[in-house]
């Protein structure tokens, strides 16, 4: 019990105050075509990428929205179809663009900026692993990541969250090789220190949308822990670790290996502690506060009954979350009863103080009843997550970073000049040999023996001449493989997080482990 009082505590008193009034700029995608003959279109990423533009709004100071609705998600979302462009590779490329030199912009004014890169769509990689995502009109590449956004968030943090299919592959690392440096043609993610990840998926495997949301499954998850329901130590901060917890409670009853989504969420290593949402920074004109005595699954809908967050909140626990879009009807369920949020409150709303009356029919398409039964079946509070915290997130942040070793370490390198040097040697050896020969030529009275003298003189330098030019050459080569060949050093990153160990953040980029 100590052990979770503490963990709130440290939380709040170390957690780092960068980014806590940070400008945030997001660029949000979805597309539901398909450029890969092998797979069908999607249905609902359009829908995921108006809800993020929604939810965004009250959080987020620019939003870009590339997107094209189909029929029912224009109805549905009227307000955003209109602004939004079509998701094609010029117009990302225009959108990321504008972000990032705004960014950069601010960021030398002396605001602290966090770009958030947001995609909701198919996703999957060739024959040699490099992952792409699937634009309307093409592929926005691994490449393409790294070079427009990864490598230009050098004063600024960037969040990537790609919902799609293979997910991983689009900022996995190449598989750096020990001996050549990493260069452009070798992409490491974990070269970047401000990029925090949140996939859908780790490696290969597929993610779903269900009906029932209107969305994709993660997608769905992932705003509902960032509405606030995600807020473990109720300090108004949403941390990657607490949406990683989060997220792992509402798949943990999902037993069935097929169905079950495996994401991989890391905060980014120069700031492991930082906010992904900062309700106290957030524009929502109301915020409903939840706390029931029992375990309660609870669902929060809008004004056409579509879906904008799920939680299951543990009895005793109080979830605090941002409605979003403003001035709307919505409606918070509970098994049978339905509580309505009107169009004018305002404030922080106790949602045992809202009308309630029995629930009106939900609107819902193609409902899966195994998704119905087991996603957030699992009730969501501090115990939850600081043991999943401890046990199962710890290995997923695992990872390996190449970098440059110590010079003389190179092994191919003493071999190239340590042999030219023993040729050299033995060069300088037959070339004194071949001396010898020549003097005792010139000492010997007789002529047979002056000429063997020769001979055995001439065949000597002709050796020595050979030894010289071999072992030059050696000696070259390795100096030239000391100097472009430099040793690459492996070594294991284990960012320490869960119960009582917080990662704290220090000029330069690194974190220290403190202990509570």
């Amino acid at each position: 019990m100590r052990l979770l009082l503490a963990i709130p505590i440290a939380f709040f008193l170390f957690a780092s105050p960068a980014y806590a009034g940070a400008t945030r700029l997001a660029v949000v995608v979805g597309n539901n075509a398909a450029i890969d003959d092998d797979l069908q279109p999607l249905q609902y990423a359009d829908d995921d990428a108006f809800k993020y533009a929604r939810f965004l709004g009250p959080v987020m100071d620019d939003v870009e929205l590339l997107t094209k609705a189909d029929s029912e998600s224009a109805s549905l979302f009227a307000e955003y179809s209109g602004r939004a462009v079509a998701p094609t590779r010029a117009n990302l490329l225009k959108a990321v663009g504008r972000t990032v030199e705004k960014a950069h912009r601010l960021s030398g004014d002396g605001e602290e900026v966090v770009v958030y890169f947001i995609f909701s769509g198919h996703g999957n990689y060739d024959e040699e692993g490099r992952g792409y995502l699937h634009l309307e009109d093409g592929r926005f590449t691994t490449r393409d990541l790294f070079y427009h956004l990864i490598g230009e968030a050098t004063d600024f943090q960037l969040v990537l969250l790609i919902d799609a299919c293979n997910a991983g592959f689009l900022v996995q690392s190449r598989g750096a090789s020990d001996r050549r440096p990493a260069g452009p043609s070798v992409l490491q993610l974990e070269d970047y220190e401000n990029v925090g990840l949140i996939l859908s998926s780790s490696s290969a495997g597929e993610v779903r949308e269900w009906g029932r949301y209107l969305a994709g499954i993660f997608s769905h998850q992932v705003r509902s822990g960032l509405t606030g329901a995600a807020d473990v130590d109720e300090d108004g901060r949403i941390t990657y670790q607490e949406l990683a917890a989060f997220v792992a409670a509402a798949n943990a009853m999902v037993e069935n290996p097929t169905l079950r989504l495996r994401p991989y969420i890391r905060p980014p290593l120069s700031d492991p502690n930082m906010a992904l949402i900062d309700l106290a920074d957030a524009d929502f004109d109301r915020v409903v506060e939840v706390r029931f005595d029992d375990d309660s699954r609870i669902a929060v809908l809008d004004a056409d009954l579509v879906r904008c967050a799920d939680l299951n909140i543990s009895g005793g626990h109080t979830a605090r979350i941002g409605l979003a879009p403003k001035g709307e009807v919505m409606f918070v369920v509970n098994g049978t009863v339905e509580y309505v949020v009107s169009e004018s409150s305002r404030g922080v709303l106790k949602l045992n103080e809202l009308e309630s009356r029995e629930v009106a029919p939900l609107a819902a398409r193609g409902v899966d009843r195994y998704y119905r039964k087991h996603l957030f079946a699992k009730p969501f509070d501090s115990a939850y997550a600081v043991g999943w915290l401890d046990s199962d997130y710890p290995a997923t942040l695992v990872f390996e970073r190449v970098g440059p070793g110590a010079w003389y370490d190179n092994d191919w390198a003493w071999v190239a000049a340590g042999s030219g040097l023993a040729l050299l040697a033995s060069g300088g050896v037959l070339s004194w040999e071949a001396g010898r020969e020549r003097d005792a030529a010139r000492n010997t009275a007789f002529a047979d023996e002056r000429q063997l003298h020769n001979d055995r003189m001439e065949s000597l330098e002709a050796w020595s001449i050979g030894a010289y030019a071999v072992g030059a050459g050696a000696v070259v080569t390795g100096v030239v493989l000391f100097l472009v060949d430099p040793p690459q050093e492996r070594r294991t990153i284990r960012p320490q997080v869960g119960p009582g160990i917080l990662l704290l953040p220090i000029p330069g980029g690194a974190a220290v482990e403190a202990t509570f």
